[in-house]
């Protein structure tokens, strides 16, 4: 008789299936009406557990259900976002999160109006409360109900690991405010990410980045490139939660002529002389990374030559979930 597995992961978890071959990637599974389709083994691993067991340990804190142990990802996506997005005022998610939770259990927030007190209650918990715009608070005060009953309650989301136990809102200290204000200059804190060569700027839900292709920082480390830009690591949308890593070079030598313009997801690529703009449209989702840690926003699939140019591209962008 076939095992049956719980789809507890996902934008509408809940469904039960029947694993019917399992033995290699893509595994064949059929639903409880009869439906049959394929899975990857890294998706089915993902995304299913066997009917009764518990979810895996490293979801366990983003369970949206309790009764049935499930997360559905957008609802969890949307309080781990809002939480993110005061974090930088806190220096601490913890922190970040049960602020969140007085302020939807205590204030009860709903209009703008209640954006003086969501101010006001910053000013006196957080670090760094001028890190918050009016627009992080308008987010707090429009979070869907669902997430709003999460950030309500005691479990979900309370990353307290190493400290084992709860941080409540309360004055911020003032004495490590000062110290911090003595020896880290404020051009130090608010400095921009060290990238090469890159420059983000956002616009509504539109990410624009921008290359100088004239410009040149070397051979990489393998010596068979040189360096044009580089974000030098995945590096933060100013003002969002959405990551991106790019890389842009030359290769030495006789440059291959390989591209595929049709692997670009969300990309739109202009270039003008030596100046490269690309946009991504943030709002786009185009499912799960392989890993299942995060969601990719748009992608070069690889790297791909810069329209028109002997320059070759890798640019991904990503959300955690």
């Amino acid at each position: 008789m076939a095992k049956k597995f719980l789809q507890f992961l996902g934008s509408k978890p809940g469904s039960v299936v029947e694993l019917i071959n399992g033995e290699k990637s893509p595994f064949k599974v059929r639903t409880e009406d009869g439906f049959e389709f394929w899975l990857s083994s890294e998706d089915f691993k993902n995304y299913y557990k066997e009917l009764g067991a518990p979810s895996p340990d490293k979801w366990k804190l983003f369970v949206t259900d309790e009764s049935g142990a499930m997360v559905e990802t957008p609802v969890a996506r949307e309080a781990v976002d809002i939480i993110n997005s005061l974090k930088v005022a806190f220096q601490d998610f913890t922190k970040a999160r049960h602020f969140l939770k007085g302020i939807y259990r205590e204030l009860s927030v709903e209009t703008k109006a209640d954006i003086p007190a969501i101010r006001e209650l910053l000013k006196k918990s957080a670090k760094f409360p001028e890190a918050i715009s009016d627009k992080n608070i308008h987010d707090i005060i429009q979070l869907s109900s669902l997430a709003k009953d999460l950030l309500k309650g005691d479990v979900f989301a309370v990353l307290d690991w190493p400290l084992n136990h709860s941080v409540e809102i309360g004055p911020r200290d003032e004495t490590s405010r000062k110290i911090l204000d003595e020896v880290t200059p404020k051009a130090v804190r608010n400095a921009p990410q060290k990238m090469k060569n890159v420059e983000f700027s956002v616009q509504g839900e539109t990410l624009t980045i921008r290359v100088d292709l004239s410009k040149e920082f070397g051979p990489s480390k393998s010596g068979k490139t040189i360096i044009v830009a580089s974000t030098e690591g995945n590096k933060t949308v100013p003002g969002r939660n959405e990551k991106v890593g790019l890389n842009v070079y030359k290769e030495l030598g006789t440059a291959k002529k390989s591209g595929n313009k049709e692997s670009f997801k969300n990309i739109n690529m202009r270039v003008s002389d030596d100046s490269l703009a690309i946009t991504v449209d943030l709002s786009q989702e185009l499912g799960p990374s392989k890993s299942g840690k995060t969601i990719i926003i748009g992608s070069t699939g690889g790297n791909q030559l810069v329209y028109g140019r002997p320059e070759k591209i890798g640019l991904n962008v990503y959300k955690p979930i």
